[in-house]
């Protein structure tokens, strides 16, 4: 792990703590997998169910899903791996299905049905991650997820964060959406989330929780 002492881009606790409270403005959280871990708490119980809903809900656009989670449920079966290995174990056989490196698929799944410590990857967060210690570019790393989850480590501690897995993520999703949509306008986001960019630059007043996420002044005059 690299030793990073400063970050590139500051991150304040209460950036995470705008981001748990736009959370609940705009209901993101979905119920749906927290219905599904009551019903089926075991990670051995209907994966295919939970596949199924994950790749529809998060569009992780596994075709073949059916098949990937007969895979996900060998992986598991097998019971030889935790944390950061798990997700690369994951990803290593759902690609004998898919031909692709389906990290954020693995990473989801990973997190929301068999240990919600993994951080969750995905492009923007990665993208975001990587702003704050300084890289630009996406980790060419072997165990990419591994990197990742080192990566969100060091970010954790450099900041002096006190928040989980979930929060963070909720600030590196919204905040990388944010940062490279104003840089490449015409990206294809999520649309919600456009449509509250679009709102804060008009004036950041009327957005005051996401300026505070983004670590924007809501105060024009200072």
């Amino acid at each position: 792990m690299e030793m990073i002492q400063t970050l590139a881009i500051p991150l304040k606790q209460s950036q995470i703590d705008a981001a748990k409270e736009l959370w609940k403005e705009d209901g993101w959280e979905s119920k749906e997998f927290e219905q599904l871990r009551t019903a089926f708490p075991d990670p051995l119980d209907a994966v295919r169910i939970k596949a199924i809903v994950l790749n529809d809900l998060y569009r992780t656009n596994i075709i073949a899903i059916t098949q990937a989670a007969d895979r996900v449920e060998r992986v598991l079966k097998a019971n030889l791996w935790t944390g950061p290995d798990l997700v690369e174990h994951l990803v290593n056989e759902i690609r004998g299905v898919t031909n692709q490196s389906n990290y954020s698929f693995s990473a989801k799944y990973a997190h929301f049905f068999i240990d919600p410590n993994l951080p969750i990857l995905d492009g923007f967060a990665e993208w975001m991650v990587g702003r704050h210690l300084g890289r630009q570019m996406q980790s060419k790393d072997a165990r990419r997820y591994h990197r990742f989850a080192e990566d969100i480590e060091t970010l954790k501690r450099v900041a002096g964060l006190t928040c989980n897995c979930a929060e963070l993520d909720a600030y590196l999703w919204v905040a990388g959406e944010y940062w490279y949509w104003e840089r490449h306008p015409n990206y294809k986001i999520n649309n919600d989330l456009r449509l509250r960019f679009e709102k804060l630059q008009r004036n950041i007043a009327n957005e005051p929780t996401m300026a505070a996420l983004l670590g924007l002044d809501s105060d024009p005059g200072k």
